[in-house]
């Protein structure tokens, strides 16, 4: 191994602490500033030792949807106060949190004909953005396009 490969290599690994701690700092503020996160966020650091922003965002999603649908516990987050955070958090655009809101929060968005579908409507442009280059096809669904079932 040259000198200059061992540079490169202790520079990967700074950027992705980097990531992985916006990642935590992302979990953290959303449950400072999204009241009805504490429980889940409270299991979740004693089960894991610590912070994994992606799964921990496996709950938030389903919390978000759950409450969109009005199935939420009552002291639980409220979906548009989840959106708003998330939305502001996106427009910041900082790489650990980007990669966590998109892959472990939009892309784990409910589908068409799951139970949820339709929160996708309300996210902000910035977050909105970043779902259709997730699903290009959004929109289309209901428009008759080939392969929906309007047009069958």
């Amino acid at each position: 191994m040259t000198a200059d490969d061992e540079t490169r290599e202790k520079s990967e690994a700074g950027v992705a602490d980097e990531k992985a701690a916006a990642g935590v700092r992302l979990v953290e503020d959303l449950v400072a500033q999204v009241p009805g996160f504490e429980d889940a966020y409270e299991c979740h650091v004693f089960n894991e030792h610590g912070v994994l922003s992606h799964l921990f965002f496996w709950d938030v999603v389903q919390d978000t949807v759950r409450s969109y649908l009005g199935e939420g516990d009552p002291d639980g987050p409220d979906w548009r106060r989840v959106l708003a955070f998330l939305e502001e958090q996106t427009r910041r655009r900082v790489p650990g949190a980007i990669e966590v809101i998109v892959t472990s929060f939009l892309y784990d968005l409910p589908y068409e004909r799951e139970a949820g579908y339709g929160i996708e409507a309300h996210l902000g442009p910035v977050m909105k953005e970043r779902y259709l280059q997730l699903r290009p096809w959004y929109g289309a669904e209901a428009s008759g396009a080939p392969g929906t079932d309007e047009a069958e």
